[in-house]
Parts: C-alpha cells; structure tokens; sequence
C-alpha cells in the first residue's frame, strides 16, 4: 500500500487542503498544534471510520455540520480512491454513507460496507470487521508513540492479551474455550444418553405386550368380517321386497291420482261447454244489432284529412303574413316619426351645426317639402297594411271555423269505422267460437268414457302395508351397525397400536445406537481433555515462544541503536514486559529520561512492525510505514541513530510526523504546516 494524496474538508484545522505524498520518506513538519497528527487521523478515519478510540466529534471542525476525508492510495498498482464523510446530529457528529473508487468502478457504501471492502483490499483477517479498531494496522503501520508507552506500563495480563490479538494467537485459546464448551457438551450429552437408555428393557417389554395385543385384534377382525358381509346380504333383499310393495303402493297412486285429474277435466270441461254456448248466443245478439246500426250510418269521406292539412297550411300561411305585416308597420311608424323630427328640427334651426353659417328660409322650406313628401307615403303604406291585417284576420276566423267542422266529421267517421270494424271482429269472434264448441264437447265426451274406464279399477288395488317389512329392515340395519361399529372400534385400535409399535420400535432401536454412541463419546471426551487441548496448549506456547524471541532480538537491536550504552540494556519476560537493566540492576521504565523512554517505546513499537509482517505475509501494508513524534525527547546523538534506522527499515513509504527541525536532513521530502486563526495550511516553498 502506498498513499498517493488526501483531501481534508472541515476536518480540525483544516478548512479545504489537498496534500499528496510521494514515495520514499516524507516528513509533516510543523510547530505543536500545527495540525501534523491530524493528517495521521484522517488516514485512519477514511481507512477504517470513526470509533470509540476516533470519534467523529474528535474530527469533525468546530463551527461546521459536514467534512470528509478523501484517500487515494495505490495496492498492487491498483489505484483506490475512498471517500468518508462526516455531519453533524442534535447530539453527536455520526459517519454518512461514503464511496470507493477502483479503477472505473465507483461503489456507494455504508459505513460498515466500506470497513470490509477496505479489510478485502489490505488483505487483514475478516475477524478484524467487528472490532473497533484494526489491530494489524495500528501495530503494524500507525500507531501513536503515546499508545505504545500504554503497552509497556500496562497491566501484564492486558499487555499479553494485546499481543495474542495482535498476532493471532487469541485463536488457540477460543480453540481451548471452545473445546471446554464442547466437553461440557459432550458430558451432557452422555448423561442425556444415559437416562434415555435408562428404561430400554420396559420399551422392550411394552413392545412385546403391544404386538400380542395386535395379533388378538386382528384375530377377532378376521372373525366379524364374514358376520358382516351375511347381514349386508340379509338388508339387500329386505330392502328388495320393500322397493317391489313400493313401486305396486305407487302404481295405485298413480291410478287414484289420474282418476282425479280426469274428473276435475270433465268438470271444467262441462263448464266451458255451457259458458261458449251462453257467449254464443250473446255474439249472435250483438251481431244483429250492430248490423241494423251500420246500415245507417254515412259512408266514409277518405279526403277529410287532406282537407284538414291544407286548411291548416293556409292558416298558418296568413299568420306568418299578419305577423310580417306588424313588424313592417312598426318599422314604418319609426321611419314616419324620423321625417316629422327632421321636419320640426329644421323648423327651429338658424344656424348649420358644422359649418355655423346661418340657415335660409328656402333651404328649409326645401327640407321640409322632401320630409313631409317621405312621410305622407309612409302614411298610404301603412293604410294598406292596416287593410291587409284586417282581411287576414277575417279570412283566418273563417278557415279555423270552417276546420273545426271538418274535424268533427273526421271524429264522427272515425265513430262508423270503428262499429264496422266490431262488426268485423264479432262475425270472426263467432267463426272461431263454434269449432271451439265442437271441440269441447269431443273432449267432454272423451273424459266421460277415461272415467268410466278408470272407476271399475280402483277398488281392485288396496293399500300395502310395508310397516313389517321395514319393521325387520331395521332389525337387520341394527344388528349390521353393531357388527360394523365393533370392526370399526377394532380397526381404529389395531391401526393405532400399529402406530404405537412403529413408535416404540424406532424408540428401541434408538436407544440401542444411544447406547452403542456412550462409548465413541467417551472416547472422544477423553482424547479432547487428554490430548486435544494439550496440544493447543503447547502450540501457543511454541508459537509465544517465537515470538518472544524474535521481538527480544528486535527490541534489543533498534533500542541498541539508538541508546548506544553498555551500561543500559533491555530484555522481555515471559509476559512480554521489557525489563530495563542499568549497571546490571534493574530499574522502573518510569525511571528512564526522556529519551530513553521513546527509545524504548520506539523498540518496542519498531519489532512489533517487523514480527507481524514477518508472520502476517500476505497483508497489504507491509511497504508503509507512519511514525508519530517517534524523536520526543531525543538528543542530538538519538536524532542522528534514527538516520540509519529509517535507512535499514527500507520502506517504500514512511511518514513521520515531527516538531524537530533535525529530522529534516534525513528524509526524502518534507510537508510544512503552519497553523493561523485555528486553520491549517501547507506551506509550499
């Protein structure tokens, strides 16, 4: 991994700054409070998000509701761009969705989405996604100076499950836990085991009586099934003899039922007969009258209806003319009354209204003459027209009278037509109803002798009593249910002892293999407590043991480098607390300077680098390196072993994070900060 540039928006001190990052060994200088750490922070914020450690109200620029950081780095010549942002709530500073950027492709992510995408990429264990901080890379790639110090003076057994964390040796004793957890397990199981196999020999016995029982009901099964199918016979041919008295009782019916019907025919029948007789008699009365009635009567006048069309037309006719001739008159009284204003207008006038020279007699008489002319023919139009309306008026009385008669005749010839036509339907109404008399008297005559055919058959058939032969139907039905209802009740416990035996049986054979499984489970708890965790135990141990020799060796090195005394040496205890020895005495790491303290804790933090890349080979940031004020406290002496110690380190990219101007001459490239107002800015020279 190699960063390439970050963008800091409202994050500390940090208004809106881009700083990139070459390869090599680049230094953040600045005076304390500068804002150097916190560039540190923001690559661990975009890396990893906000945490219990690293919370978003440390990062967020007082004053501001949003900020992001903005990470371009490069893996395996892969270049990534990861984008976290930051805002504000009522009661805390929260991370928002962010973006990641490989290649082309662009993701929007959770904030948790982002973490795992970020563990993938570093190539860290997956386990690392649900702790707060990512052991591997704060040991391996950041860590603050002032963490470490907290490793050396922490309490022994924290500093021991730090390092088994750090380096993955926790697993051997979740392996151990869970191998407890699993004997635990086991030996519930065995006891379980043992109180289900406890009754095997009574599941046996209560089989052995459920099988007897079984064959005893099949038995008397076997026996009541032909007693069955002898009464089912029996009830078929009871009911056989009660179907035949049924169908003759029907017949019976059947006849009584017919002679009824035809009785109650012939009775109507009789009653038509002497009704069509009566109305024939009235027809025949009606007929004579109505044509004695139509002998008198006016012939039909067919041109009546014209002469009512045409009548109407021309009432209508000389209306519309009336009407034309009304608004005409009243035009003609406006057009009169125009001319009599001119007339009296120009009588009065003395001067032209337009011109305003004064108006002579002549042209006025002149004026007059032409008016008054205009209207007197509009007088002997509108005499004409007067004349006109009271002839149309006259003329219009006379038509309505004379079609109010024509009318009444129309009505009147209506009156004969419709007796001619009764007339008509009468003589029809009689051709109809004397073969309807016929007929009715054929039926009477045809339902007299059906009567007298039936009568002489009914008293032949009597009523059949079926109520004995029901009487042993039922007998037989009762003695066939109690039959059926014993098979029944024996079948439904046959069937369900079946299912009891199939249930007692798997329980049985079950209990067998339960029995049979005590001893493998006895075998394998022994092995687990004798051998399993033993071996867990001796493998951590080994695997400590390495480690311990390898981060002595390490510490005893980077700290000979930079405290170059025979007098002061340093060395690890078995619960990895570096013990530092002067003039062969042991002394407290409180006890040290200054810079012997950050030399130590600068070992210390140095070989843990090493070990963990050593171990962890295929994680992603074993090419980077970031120191944070790893020379607190260094003589001049110190400042110059940290030259040869960054040469030896030989990474590929180192940021170190430093107040001291010294450090200056021995780095690649150098980052200036200055800090004005609460806000950070890079100095470029």
């Amino acid at each position: 991994m190699i960063i390439k540039k970050i963008k800091l928006t409202n994050i500390r001190s940090y208004k809106e700054e881009e700083i990139s990052f070459p390869e090599g060994s680049t230094l953040l200088s600045g005076n304390i409070g500068s804002g150097k750490s916190t560039i540190l922070l923001a690559i661990d914020f975009a890396l990893f998000g906000i945490s219990h450690e690293l919370p978003g109200k440390a990062l967020l620029r007082q004053g501001e509701s949003e900020g992001s950081v903005e990470l371009t780095f490069k893996i395996n010549e892969k270049v990534i761009i990861i984008k976290r942002n930051l805002k504000k709530t009522p009661t805390s500073v929260s991370q928002e969705s962010g973006q990641i950027t490989i290649g082309n492709d662009k993701q929007e992510l959770t904030a948790m989405e982002l973490k795992q995408k970020i563990i993938e990429l570093l190539n860290y264990p997956q386990d690392l996604l649900t702790k707060t901080k990512s052991s591997v890379y704060h040991y391996t790639v950041y860590s603050p100076q002032e963490k470490m110090k907290e490793i050396l003076l922490g309490k022994k057994e924290e500093r021991l499950e730090i390092l088994r964390r750090v380096f993955g040796i926790d697993k051997y004793k979740k392996v151990r836990d869970n191998a407890q957890l699993f004997l635990t397990a086991l030996k519930q199981k065995s006891k379980e085991i043992a109180a289900r196999v406890a009754d095997l020999e009574q599941k046996q016995e209560e089989l052995a009586e459920k099988i007897q029982r079984k064959e005893e009901l099949a038995n008397s099964i076997s026996k009541i099934q032909p007693q069955i199918i002898e009464e089912k016979q029996k009830l078929e041919i009871k009911k056989q003899e009660i179907l035949i008295l049924e169908e003759k009782q029907k017949e019976v019916n059947q006849l009584k039922h017919e002679l009824e019907k035809t009785i109650l025919s012939l009775t109507h029948k009789t009653q038509d007969f002497a009704n069509q007789k009566i109305k024939l008699g009235i027809i025949n009365k009606e007929l004579v009258e109505l044509t004695e009635e139509v002998k008198n009567l006016p012939l039909s006048d067919p041109s009546l209806k014209d002469k009512i069309e045409i009548l109407q037309t021309k009432i209508k006719t000389l209306e519309d003319q009336n009407i034309f001739s009304q608004r005409r008159s009243a035009e003609l009284g406006i057009l009169k009354k125009g001319h009599e204003e001119i007339c009296h207008k120009i009588s009065e006038l003395d001067n032209c209204p337009l011109c305003k020279q004064a108006v002579e007699e002549e042209h006025k008489h002149k004026i007059t003459k032409e008016e008054t002319s205009k209207a007197e023919k509009l007088d002997l139009e509108l005499d004409a027209l007067k004349r006109k309306l009271t002839e149309n008026h006259q003329e219009i009385t006379n038509k309505k009278q004379e079609l109010l008669q024509i009318q009444q005749n129309l009505h009147n010839q209506g009156l004969v037509e419709l007796k001619q036509k009764n007339l008509t339907n009468k003589k029809q109404e009689l051709t109809n109803l004397t073969p309807l008399i016929e007929s009715t008297k054929k039926e009477i005559s045809e339902l007299t002798n059906k009567k007298q055919l039936l009568e002489p058959k009914i008293p032949v058939l009597t009523t059949i009593d079926t109520s004995k032969q029901k009487q042993e139907l039922e007998i037989i039905n009762n003695q066939l249910k109690e039959f059926e209802i014993r098979n029944a009740s024996m079948t439904a416990e046959l069937n369900t002892l079946t299912n009891i035996i199939i249930t007692i049986q798997k329980e049985v054979d079950s209990k067998k293999t339960a029995r049979s499984n005590i001893a493998k489970l006895m075998q394998i708890r022994e092995w687990l407590e004798k051998q399993f965790i033993n071996m867990t135990i001796l493998m951590e141990k080994n695997i400590m043991l390495k480690v311990h020799s390898e981060l002595e060796n390490l510490i005893q090195k980077w700290f000979t480098m930079l405290v170059d005394s025979e007098s002061i040496k340093i060395r690890l205890d078995e619960e990895f607390t570096p013990i530092i020895e002067q003039n062969g005495h042991e002394t407290d790491y409180l006890h040290l300077s200054g810079g012997e303290k950050t030399a130590a804790a600068l070992s210390y933090r140095l070989a843990l680098n090493q070990v963990l890349n050593t171990l962890m080979t295929t994680i992603n940031t074993k090419n980077i390196l970031m120191l944070d004020e790893p020379t607190d406290g260094f003589s001049q002496e110190q400042l110059e072993r940290m030259r040869n110690i960054l040469e030896e380190l030989n990474t590929k990219q180192t940021i170190i994070v430093s107040h001291d101007p010294k450090v200056e001459s021995f780095v690649d490239n150098v980052i200036r900060l200055e800090k004005n107002d609460h806000l950070t800015s890079i100095i470029h020279t």
